[in-house]
């Protein structure tokens, strides 16, 4: 018969917020990357200025809206590298729509559009489970990066007129409207994540997908509505960073694969699936944005902030909890 406080401890271990259960592994990078914060601030008191603040939220904002996407995806155990490439392909549909109409509004639509058809595609592929979404993605990636060239001759397109006047220059209450759109994607997925069938089906496929398919969960369907719901997320932050730039460029969205990943992982959502939150995401993605400018206001070089997001990634993945 075991004692009173072999009893206690072992109901301990077994409490949901008990001391074993806490994944420390899961916040030791987010502490790590506050340390980071803390340091430049004392370094350089700008840095926690308001406008520079401003500043990094306006610099993430397209990368929040590609993350928002992409949580919806690495929850119910999928994973997208071809958003980059998507966002490049969607932000020339904008601009050369813009250029050959002169209307803004058609050029949304069809920037819009062209990420929601992509993510479809790519929906329908790994539907398929003939290979990993991750070798899937890969492919459609160098495919768009090879579209994206042939559609801008390898030319940047300038000229957005009033997009670029309300993306670019534009504010509301002194807030970028960049931000707002951010935001908004950020509670848009919150909603479809926490209250719609949509949401708990991407759950349950991440957790088990077989399970879920026997459970009568239309797995294949659900799996191309959810890259499309991505791609819909893709091509709104193509329209704003065309906006941003005034121009659609090739390599617009180059690397934003890796940063929507790190964004995700680091906010909490592991690669295998099953859980996590958009508000973490939109942790990843301020805590990115805030070491990225920490970095810049030190001086360092943009080929050792790449080498420092790699390190980033590898370790998000590596600290995150197994099981």
């Amino acid at each position: 018969m075991s004692s009173p406080a072999a009893s206690v401890a072992s109901s301990t271990s077994r409490k949901p917020g008990g001391f074993r259960s806490l994944d420390i592994g899961r916040y030791t990078l987010l502490i790590v990357l506050l340390l980071i914060v803390v340091v430049t601030a004392i370094g350089n008191p700008r840095f926690l200025s308001v406008n520079n603040l401003m500043n990094i939220l306006f610099q993430v904002s397209a990368l929040g809206i590609v993350a928002s996407g992409q949580t919806i995806l690495l929850i119910a155990g999928g994973l997208d590298l071809s958003v980059g490439a998507a966002l490049s392909v969607a932000g020339l549909a904008t601009a050369l729509t813009i250029m050959s109409t002169g209307s803004v509004t058609l050029g949304i639509l069809a920037g819009v559009a062209a990420g929601v058809v992509v993510g479809a595609i790519n929906g329908m592929l790994v539907a398929t489970n003939r290979a990993t979404p991750f070798i899937i993605t890969l492919g459609t990636m160098t495919f768009l990066q090879g579209v994206a060239i042939l559609m801008s001759g390898g030319s940047p397109i300038n000229g957005t007129g009033a997009l670029f006047n309300v993306f670019g220059l534009g504010d509301f209450l002194g807030v970028p409207w960049p931000v707002y759109a951010m935001f908004a994607s950020i509670l848009a997925m919150f909603v479809i994540l926490r209250f719609t069938t949509l949401g708990r089906y991407a759950f349950a496929i991440g957790g088990n997908e077989e399970a879920a398919r026997l459970s009568g969960i239309p797995v294949r369907r659900i799996k191309i509505a959810l890259y499309a719901l991505s791609g819909l997320f893709v091509g709104v932050a193509g329209v704003i960073l065309t906006g941003i730039l005034d121009s659609g460029l090739p390599s617009m969205g180059t690397g934003y694969e890796l940063r929507a990943i790190a964004a995700v992982v680091i906010g909490g959502t592991p690669l295998i699936g099953g859980r996590g939150t958009v508000l973490g995401t939109l942790g990843g993605v301020l805590l990115l944005g805030l070491v990225s400018n920490s970095m810049n206001l030190l001086g360092v070089g943009a080929n050792f902030q790449s080498a420092v997001l790699g390190l980033i990634i590898t370790a998000a993945v590596l600290l995150q909890k197994k099981a």
